[in-house]
């Protein structure tokens, strides 16, 4: 439970924050490429695993996935999307990454019983988002916060430059969201803590990034298929 004076002070910065919105907007795009890869690399392990119903419904609605990627994180709404390994909690002032996919989550099944199938996904996709910030270690553990943008631009940088992170086969699923987001959590901080002494910057990160975008990739497979037991129901793919 928030105090009050982190209630306050959770206030105060977002009226900062605003101000400065749309600065934030124009570099969105960039950095949601990685979210998009992942995605996509989750629908291709859906084909390789032979779960071909699912990948040939996903695919169709790949587009409103990928719009939900990257609206999650407009407006300053990644101020959210942290949620600490052991003390399960987000940043001082704001909401925490567990309770704003179970949000995403509620209104994905809200859309899709009402039939609203691509609204469902676009919420899906910012669910698939939040499952995904939970495998980088600087979501889940505050201190490594001052190193979160060099290192999600070198991930950008290197997608970019058409490395491959993603594995062909293995899809990890859990008894539930909270599953997913802790254990995403715990391998996030154990792949920092693994690699951390290794001195040259670009091939730490390297290890680092193979790991989690792997890890992120399987696990957004596996909540895919979750997903989708809820929507053969209402959808003829």
């Amino acid at each position: 439970m928030a105090t009050k004076a982190e209630k306050l002070y959770g206030k105060t910065v977002r009226k900062f924050m605003g101000i400065v919105n749309p600065i934030k907007k124009m570099i969105i795009q960039t950095h949601c490429m990685a979210h998009k890869y992942i995605n996509n690399k989750a629908l291709e392990l859906l084909k390789n695993e032979g779960y071909i119903q699912q990948y040939k419904c996903y695919s169709i609605y790949i587009k409103n996935i990928n719009e939900g990627v990257v609206w999650a994180d407009q407006d300053f709404k990644s101020t959210n999307h942290f949620y600490h390994f052991n003390e399960r909690k987000g940043l001082y002032g704001f909401s925490n990454l567990l309770d704003e996919c179970k949000r995403y989550c509620d209104l994905a099944n809200r859309y899709l019983e009402l039939g609203d199938v691509s609204m469902s996904m676009f919420y899906f996709g910012a669910s698939c988002h939040l499952i995904q910030d939970a495998t980088v270690p600087h979501h889940v553990n505050n201190r490594l916060l001052k190193n979160h943008r060099q290192f999600e631009l070198f991930i950008i940088k290197n997608i970019a430059l058409g490395h491959h992170f993603e594995v062909r086969k293995g899809i990890k699923r859990y008894d539930s969201l909270k599953d997913y987001i802790e254990n995403n959590a715990l391998v996030a901080n154990s792949a920092y803590f693994k690699f951390h002494n290794i001195e040259a910057r670009d091939e730490r990160y390297m290890q680092v990034a193979s790991m989690i975008i792997q890890e992120a990739q399987i696990t957004t497979a596996g909540f895919m298929l979750d997903y989708y037991e809820k929507l053969r129901n209402k959808v003829q793919c």
